[in-house]
């Protein structure tokens, strides 16, 4: 039921356009069959995170910057710096402020002591020299469950007809780990900076809180 309904919604991301009342109808069917209190829009074009509530009214709204490959399309493999498109539930909530003894707490500390350095392709936007460094992930991790079905098809597909680069002698993986999340790096919101995942500003991702929840629907959309 899960696949047919990221289907059902998916397909109407295709078909509808803003214009003509697109995401009323997508929130609409959305709501119709989730108990989510909230439910997420990223526009890929408008560089924006929407919060939609259950009366299809607009919560917040903020500026977001995410996968670096200036083609924009839908994340295919790993490694090419592309940000997923579809339907996808909130699967994992990470933070820097609850109590230090949870996981949630120290699996973010773990992954924001990892230092990132520019001679192996992470660097500050707009500065090709200058490490990345740590802390990339703010105090807020919202994991996707990308890759769904949806995004395993595709890759299939791709494979078969050849798409999909070939490393050390393999094909490249579907890749995974996909989410939203704070950054180091405020230059890079607002443009196509990450390897994948969607940034926010700290002081937005914090606000986060209180829209989402494990299984929020987040639907992202290269429109």
């Amino acid at each position: 039921m899960k696949y047919l309904f990221r289907l059902i919604i998916f397909t109407a991301l295709l078909s509808l356009s803003c214009k003509d009342g697109g995401n009323e109808k997508i929130l609409s069917d959305l709501f119709e069959k989730s108990n989510s209190r909230y439910a997420l829009i990223v526009s890929k074009k408008d560089f924006t995170l929407t919060v939609y509530d259950r009366n299809m009214k607009i919560a917040a709204s903020c500026r977001i910057g995410y996968g670096s490959n200036p083609d924009m399309k839908a994340k295919l493999h790993e490694g090419d710096n592309r940000t997923p498109e579809g339907v996808y539930f909130i699967n994992e909530i990470l933070s820097m402020d609850v109590s230090v003894n949870t996981e949630a707490y120290q699996k973010l500390k773990r992954m924001n002591q990892v230092y990132f350095r520019s001679s192996a392709g992470y660097n500050k936007f707009g500065n090709p020299g200058v490490d990345l460094g740590d802390n990339v992930y703010g105090p807020r991790f919202f994991g996707i469950d990308y890759p769904n079905s949806r995004d395993r098809e595709r890759y299939a597909e791709a494979l078969e007809q050849g798409k999909i680069p070939f490393v050390n002698g393999v094909p490249a993986k579907i890749g995974y780990g996909i989410a939203i999340h704070g950054n180091n790096d405020e230059k890079s919101v607002g443009n196509l900076s990450s390897s994948g995942c969607i940034r926010m500003f700290n002081r937005d991702i914090v606000e986060m809180d209180r829209y989402i929840d494990i299984g929020t629907p987040v639907i992202i959309t290269g429109r």
